[in-house]
C-alpha cells in the first residue's frame, strides 16, 4: 500500500493509494456443477479520506448459476505470484452475500443497501487464502431469480469487493 503524508496547519494526515487491481486475488465460487473464477470489481482504502477504485475490465464468471438446493457450495481464493495474499494487511472477516440485481454495483461498493448475507468468516489470524475457504448455502425460501453475489474481503486498512450477475435455481 503506498502511502503519501501531507500536512494542513501543521496536522499530520496519510492518504492511502488503492491496491492495483493485479495485486488483488481471484475470487473462485465452487458449486456441484462447475467452478466460477472471478475478479474485484473495487478496491478500497480507507485513510485520512476513505478512497474507492472501480475496475472496468474486471473478469466476470459467465452465466453463474447456483441451485438453492446444492449442498456443496464454497469459495476459494486463487492467488498468483504478484497478488497480496501474505499478512501485509491485517485482516478482518469475508463475507458472501446477495443483492436485488437492478442494484448498482457502486451502491454495493459504498455498502448502502439491504443484503441477503449468505456467509461470514471471522479470519482472526488465518491468512487471506484460509480465511476466504469456506461453504455457504442458498437459504430454501429464496425467490429463484436473477440477482449479483458479492464477495467481500474486509481488512483493517482496505476492502475488496467481487461483484458477479447469478441466477438462482431451484
Amino acid at each position: 500500500m503506498f502511502v503519501t503524508f501531507f500536512t494542513y496547519d501543521n496536522a499530520y494526515a496519510a492518504r492511502f493509494v488503492p491496491i492495483p487491481f493485479n495485486n488483488i486475488p481471484s475470487a473462485i465460487i465452487k458449486s456441484e456443477d462447475k467452478d466460477y473464477e472471478f475478479t474485484s470489481d473495487y478496491s478500497v482504502d480507507f485513510g485520512g479520506e476513505t478512497r474507492i477504485e472501480h475496475e472496468e475490465d474486471a473478469v466476470l464468471a459467465s452465466i453463474m448459476k447456483l441451485d438453492k438446493d446444492d449442498d456443496s457450495l464454497s469459495i476459494d481464493v486463487e492467488c498468483e505470484s504478484n497478488d497480496i495474499c501474505d499478512d501485509s494487511l491485517s485482516r478482518q472477516d469475508v463475507r458472501v452475500y446477495l443483492v436485488d440485481r437492478g442494484i448498482q454495483d457502486g451502491h454495493i461498493a459504498r455498502n448502502s443497501i439491504p443484503v441477503l448475507e449468505l456467509e461470514r468468516n471471522d479470519c482472526g489470524s488465518q491468512s487471506i487464502v484460509n480465511c476466504a475457504n469456506f461453504d455457504f448455502d442458498i437459504p430454501e425460501d429464496i425467490l429463484t431469480k436473477k440477482y449479483k453475489i458479492v464477495v467481500d474481503m474486509a481488512f483493517d486498512e482496505a476492502e475488496w469487493i467481487f461483484i458477479n450477475p447469478v441466477r438462482i435455481l431451484n
